[in-house]
């Protein structure tokens, strides 16, 4: 004899989603419905691991990040911006270019 485990439920059509749920399983072949309930709160518990596993990585990298704000942002130097030695040689190269 197969070792089975027997679960009832009863629905209440009071209850919107309990009659969201039956109307579901009535719409389920007999004799499959077992099959489905069982792929259902598999298929939950996994989503439930994954949206968990996606959440904790999403924390670690934001724990990781710097953020800058605009006011920052706007007071950074911009990309223009160059050393002053730099300036000197472009300086000097424009002054003696322009001798000729």
């Amino acid at each position: 004899m197969a070792d089975k485990r027997r679960l009832n439920l009863s629905f209440s059509m009071a209850s919107p989603l309990q009659r969201e749920a039956w109307k579901r399983l009535c719409n389920i072949q007999a004799g499959q419905r077992t099959d489905a309930v069982c792929r259902a709160v598999c298929r939950m518990y996994e989503e439930e691991a994954l949206l968990e596993a996606v959440r904790q990585i999403i924390q670690e990298e934001l724990h990781n990040m710097e953020f800058i704000s605009i006011k920052e942002k706007n007071e950074q130097p911009q990309a223009g911006n160059v050393d002053e030695n730099v300036l000197g040689f472009l300086l000097a190269l424009q002054n003696d270019g322009g001798d000729e």
